[in-house]
This record gives C-alpha cells, structure tokens and sequence, in this order.
C-alpha cells in the first residue's frame, strides 16, 4: 500500500503527545477535522485503560478540546469498529502482543480506511513500530518479551521502513548492524522527535 495516496495522516512518535513539540506539530491536523473523536488502543499497554499512559493521553485528549474519547482493547473486542473516529491512538507496551491482537481483529483494515476518509493515525512505541514490514527489530534491539509466542514477525505493512522509538546513541551501533540484516532503513525517533506522513511527504519533527 502506497500511503500517500491516503488522504489522512500517520504520526509515528515514541510517547506520544507528551513532547511539546510534537503535540504542536500534531495540532495543527487536527484542526482539519470535522469533529475530535478518537480511539485509544490499549492493547499493548500493562494495565490496559488503567495504564498511566493510557490516562494521560485520555487526559491529553481533553485538553485539546476531543468530544468523545474511547479506549480500545482489540484483544478483548476483536471485532469492534473503528469506522466513527476520526483518529486512531495506539498506546505502547509490548509490540508482539500488540500486532497479535491487531492482526486478529483486521486492525489493518481499520487504519487503511482512518487513511482514507482523511483520519489521523498516532503511533505510540510499539504503536508505531507495527505500521512497519516487519516487526523484526523488536526482537533484536531493546527485545521486548515476546510472551504471546509469535512466530510470524510480519508487521502491517503501511509504511515501507522500520521505526525505532525511545532512540538512544548508544544504540547505535547494535541499529546499525541490524540494518545490515534487513533491507529496510531504521527511522530512530527520541522522545522528544516524530515523523509525521501525510500527502506533501515526510515531516521529521524534533
């Protein structure tokens, strides 16, 4: 899938909203909307809606002046459907349970046509990583605990390169020889950093 024949917009971040400047960045799309819904994809996240990362982004949400704000858990509502919020919010946690439960809930689907009608899609961590290829990095730098048994390492697919949140320096050279494995390129993203795609291209946000 070609993104940028999608009207919407995709936010790949490593904490969200919590970055002033990315917040800033995100803003401005979100002023395009024709009304502030959004679901909040806990799945990922210890603790679920309780997470305190899922509550500060419901809280976030609120300030920004959002009317209806949903948490989302896939893995126990597989079926439930996206099609009434205008953008999708997918909390980090561990990224093999969540691409589990994306893939068993037709999560791609979903998100494809956020893109479509003109939504928003915000990557949080293992929210971003997902929208990938491949979700193969996860399981060679920084692992997370891959606790679901997931063989098939196979991302979504929607962007054609792979995302490293939390980015450190001295990280570098363990990214490094794991883009030597790959043929994709690594987009490192700090905490405080973002890529933004929509229609005009990419937008590196720091």
């Amino acid at each position: 899938m070609e993104i940028y024949s999608q009207k919407g917009v995709i936010v790949l971040t490593s904490t969200g909203l919590s970055s002033d400047v990315v917040r800033q960045a995100t803003e401005r799309y979100f002023s395009l909307l024709s009304d502030k819904s959004v679901a909040i994809i806990t799945t990922a996240a210890d603790g679920k809606e309780n997470n305190k990362y899922s509550k500060l982004a419901e809280y976030q949400f609120k300030k920004l002046g959002f009317t209806v704000i949903d948490f989302v858990d896939l893995e126990i509502s597989p079926e439930v459907k996206l099609g009434k919020y205008n953008v999708i919010y997918v909390c980090g946690g561990n990224t093999f349970k969540l691409l589990k439960y994306a893939r068993e809930s037709n999560f791609k689907q979903s998100t494809l046509e956020l893109l479509e009608r003109g939504g928003i899609y915000i990557g949080v961590s293992a929210g971003s990583i997902i929208l990938a290829p491949t979700i193969k990095a996860a399981t060679a730098i920084d692992p997370d605990i891959n606790n679901v048994g997931l063989t098939d390492f196979t991302g979504l697919n929607i962007i054609d390169f792979e995302v490293h949140p939390h980015y450190e320096p001295e990280e570098e050279q363990e990214i490094v020889e794991y883009e030597r494995t790959v043929p994709y390129k690594i987009i490192r993203l700090t905490n405080a950093q973002a890529l933004i795609i929509s229609q005009t291209g990419k937008d590196f946000v720091k």
